[in-house]
C-alpha cells in the first residue's frame, strides 16, 4: 500500500466520507482512515435530514435509495405541549423535495464510505486507529501513524491532515487545538432506543416526527426511522434528569411512563435496542486550522442536538473546507490563506444555527412558563402562520436571519397574530385546530 498521499482525512463518517468524495471529484490523492469497520453505525446519533442536506449529499452522488433504503419519507411533523395545544407544521420543499427522513446510521454511513468506491484517487482504510500525528523538522504536521488491530504501527505522509474524527478527535487533541468558545449553562442530557410497533400519532395513521414537551424540563420524541422503527429520544435538563433514580434504563422508562400522551403511543410497542445517549451535550467550536492540520464536523463545532440536524452541519462545513483544500492545491492560494477562509466562512455558516439552536433549547427546556401562558402566549405565537413558515424554512436551513426571526418585536407580532386568529375563531364559532384530544381519543397502539 502507497504511505505518501496529497491528503489524509481522519474520520469516515458523513463529514469525512464526503469531503473525500469532494476531493476525488478534484482527483486529489487522498487516504481516508476510519477506526471502525463498515457496516457500522455511529455510537450516539439519531438525526433528521432535509432536502437540503440530500441536495448536498446529490453533489457527492451518494445514492438516496441506498442512504435511506427502507427509511420512511415524512411530509409533516407536529410540535405537542403537554395537553395545552399542538401545531402541525408542512415539512419545506427544496430542489423538488418535500420531505424529511429520520436516517438509519448503519447503513446511511455505509452508504456514503462505499461511494467512495467510485473515486479512483481517493484510497480507504478501515480499522485503522490513529494514535499520533507526525511533524516535520519546521513544526508542520505532515502525516500520521496508527495501526489496525494486531498488527504493527503504520505510518502515513500528505501534505496536510484532516480532522473530520468527531466531538474526542485525536487530530484535534495532538494537534492542541483550542476551544475557541463553548456554552456551558444551557445543556440537556438526552437518550434514545429503537422502538417497534409504535401507535401513529393521529387519526391520518402516516409517520410523523411527535415533538411533545412536558414544560416541565423535559421532552420526548418520537422519529420514525428504516424497517419500522421509531427512535424515541429523552430530552432533559441535566440537573432534573441527576435527580431522577434508578439505572439509565429505568430512567427513560419512568420519563416515557409518566407522560401520557407519549405512553399512550409506547403502551404495546416493544423497545428493540438498547439505550445510547450522552449527559451534558457540548456546545462548542474549536480552532479550525493550524499549521499542517485542519477539523471538519464534530471535531470542529458541536451543538445540542435538539435540532438534530449535525449531519446537516457535517457535510456543509465538509463542502466549505473541500473547496478551500481544492484552492490550495492548486496553489491559487496560500494554506494560511486557504485555512483562514475556510475558518470565517464555516464560522459565519454554522454560528446562526448553533446560536438559534442554543435560544430554543433555552425557550423549550429552561423557561418553564406558567399554565396560562403556556396555553395561550406560547399557543398564540406557535400557531400564527409566521412562526410555522419560519420554522420549518429554518429546519431546510432557508431564512435569512435564524436569530433574529424569534427576537422579542417579532414574538410579539405572531402572539398579537395568534390572538386574533383565536378571537375570530372564537367569535364564528370555528373549533380550535390546535386542541389536543383527550389521551384516550388518540391511538393506541395494538398488541403484536
Amino acid at each position: 500500500m502507497e504511505t505518501k498521499f496529497d491528503m489524509i482525512i481522519v474520520g469516515g463518517r458523513p463529514a469525512g466520507a464526503t469531503l473525500a468524495a469532494r476531493l476525488g471529484q478534484q482527483n486529489i490523492k487522498t487516504l481516508i482512515v476510519e477506526r471502525a469497520t463498515f457496516p457500522s453505525g455511529a455510537a450516539v446519533s439519531s438525526p433528521f435530514i432535509f432536502a437540503n442536506t440530500m441536495a448536498l449529499l446529490d453533489e457527492v452522488g451518494a445514492d438516496e435509495s441506498q442512504y435511506a433504503r427502507n427509511t420512511v419519507k415524512m411530509r409533516r411533523f407536529v410540535l405537542e405541549f403537554k395537553d395545552y395545544f399542538r401545531v402541525y407544521f408542512p415539512v419545506a420543499s427544496q430542489n423538488g423535495r418535500d420531505y424529511m427522513y429520520t436516517v438509519e446510521r448503519e447503513r446511511f454511513d455505509t452508504a456514503l464510505w462505499n461511494n467512495l468506491d467510485q473515486y479512483a484517487s481517493v484510497t480507504k482504510l478501515e480499522s485503522f486507529a490513529v494514535t499520533d500525528l507526525t511533524f516535520d523538522q519546521n513544526g508542520r504536521v505532515n502525516g500520521i501513524s496508527g495501526r489496525v488491530p494486531q498488527q504493527a504501527t503504520q505510518t502515513f505522509a500528505a501534505d496536510c491532515v484532516i480532522g473530520a474524527d468527531g466531538r474526542f478527535s485525536v487530530v484535534a487533541q495532538k494537534a492542541e487545538a483550542p476551544t475557541t468558545e463553548e456554552i456551558n449553562d444551557i445543556l440537556t442530557t438526552q437518550y434514545y432506543a429503537y422502538w417497534e410497533n409504535v401507535a401513529p400519532y393521529d387519526e391520518q395513521g402516516d409517520q410523523i416526527p411527535h415533538i411533545h414537551t412536558s414544560v416541565d424540563g423535559f421532552a420526548v420524541v418520537f422519529m420514525p426511522s428504516a424497517d419500522g422503527q421509531t427512535s424515541v429520544v429523552i430530552q432533559a435538563q441535566p440537573e432534573l434528569y441527576d435527580q431522577l433514580e434508578g439505572s439509565v434504563q429505568e430512567r427513560y422508562l419512568h420519563i416515557l411512563q409518566q407522560r401520557p400522551y407519549v405512553w399512550r403511543r409506547l403502551r404495546n410497542a416493544t423497545q428493540v435496542t438498547p439505550l445510547s445517549g450522552m449527559k451534558r451535550i457540548p456546545n462548542l467550536f474549536r480552532q479550525a486550522a493550524g499549521n499542517g492540520w485542519v477539523l471538519v464536523g464534530d471535531a470542529y463545532h458541536q451543538k445540542d442536538s435538539y435540532d438534530a440536524q449535525g449531519i446537516y452541519d457535517a457535510v456543509i462545513s465538509a463542502k466549505l473546507l473541500a473547496e478551500e483544500l481544492t484552492a490550495w492545491h492548486t496553489k491559487e492560494k496560500s494554506w494560511d490563506e486557504a485555512m483562514d477562509s475556510y475558518s470565517k466562512r464555516v464560522y459565519a455558516t454554522l454560528k446562526p444555527t448553533f446560536d438559534a439552536t442554543i435560544g430554543r433549547v433555552k425557550r423549550e427546556m429552561y423557561d418553564i412558563p406558567p399554565a396560562f401562558v403556556a396555553k395561550n402566549i406560547l399557543r398564540w405565537a406557535i400557531s400564527s402562520d409566521a412562526y410555522r413558515h419560519n420554522f420549518s424554512q429554518q429546519l431546510i436551513r432557508n431564512i435569512e436571519d435564524p436569530i433574529g426571526w424569534t427576537a422579542p418585536p417579532n414574538l410579539l407580532k405572531m402572539v398579537l397574530a395568534g390572538f386574533t386568529a383565536d378571537l375570530k375563531r372564537k367569535l364564528t364559532g370555528t373549533p380550535n385546530p390546535f386542541v389536543v384530544p383527550p389521551v384516550n381519543q388518540l391511538p393506541q397502539g395494538t398488541h403484536k
